[in-house]
């Protein structure tokens, strides 16, 4: 181990629980992610304004914004996993299991979700990525890792 790398042994073992976002936009983001990903919501409700999403040990939740505040830029976040965006804002990733990744695109490209690519890409010799923009203009790789490396690393519509 080099001199700037640190490794937390001893201490508290803490976890992420919730991760709070804003939306102008709640059934547009509900069919986003339940519909078009397929995230399974643990709770939504258009007439309180929120959207919960139970995410292998935290929370995603969702909230109708109360006030008007300026538009997110739209422009791609910088990831590592793709070349392209350089917007230094938060942004997520999401792995679909790889028998539904190919209907998983499917349904963001029928519905012109905007994509970054119009295929997704064999990224860091190990995973198929799609880069697409949330309806707030939330950069998200859905992603898949296939059991064994394709022979072809151009993907092929099915």
């Amino acid at each position: 181990m080099d001199e700037n790398t640190t490794t937390l042994e001893s201490g508290p073992k803490i976890s992420l629980k919730y991760l709070f976002n804003h939306t102008a936009d709640l059934a547009g983001t509900h069919r986003f992610y339940s519909e078009l990903i397929g995230l399974k919501e643990s709770q939504y409700s258009l007439e309180w304004g929120f959207l919960c999403y139970q995410c292998e040990g935290f929370e995603m939740m969702y909230f109708a914004k109360e006030r008007e505040e300026p538009e997110n830029p739209r422009e791609w976040a910088a990831q590592p996993g793709y070349e392209g965006g350089k917007l230094e804002i938060t942004s997520w990733a999401i792995m679909v299991p790889e028998a539904e990744f190919a209907t998983v695109v499917r349904k963001l490209k029928n519905e012109r979700v905007k994509s970054f690519k119009d295929v997704p890409e064999w990224r860091q010799q190990s995973y198929w990525g799609f880069t697409v923009m949330d309806p707030n203009g939330v950069t998200v790789e859905v992603f898949t890792i296939p059991k064994e490396k394709p022979v072809l690393i151009e993907w092929i519509e099915t």
